[in-house]
């Protein structure tokens, strides 16, 4: 079995140069789109996009963040941002929520 500073070394580091970036998109969506209501509505709101389906589609099949064309990248940062401004101001506050039953069965 390899140490871990081999692993690391030789497989770590490959992967990380090759989909690290695909994976900091995608935490940068989760933080922005799944942080309220308004913002979930924003992200169904952009999904309609047929640019962003596209770019969705040959991420997933090339492994690698595509959008290759810079006019279309701005127009869905216009989009992006017009999406929260309206999703913020229509939906609904998130709801409070505590379990303090559950949270004891956790401890």
């Amino acid at each position: 079995l390899p140490a871990q500073a081999e692993v690391e070394e030789t497989y770590l580091k490959k992967y990380d140069k090759a989909y690290g970036p695909t994976y900091a998109v995608l935490d940068v969506l989760q933080k922005v789109f799944y942080s309220s209501n308004g913002a979930r509505e924003a992200f169904v709101e952009l999904c309609d996009s047929k640019y962003v389906q596209q770019v969705t589609f040959d991420s997933y099949l090339y492994k690698r963040v595509q959008g290759n064309n810079p006019i279309d990248d701005l127009k869905l940062l216009g989009d992006t941002i017009g999406c929260l401004i309206k999703g913020y101001s229509g939906a609904k506050p998130d709801a409070v929520f505590s379990n303090p039953v559950e949270s004891q069965k956790r401890i």
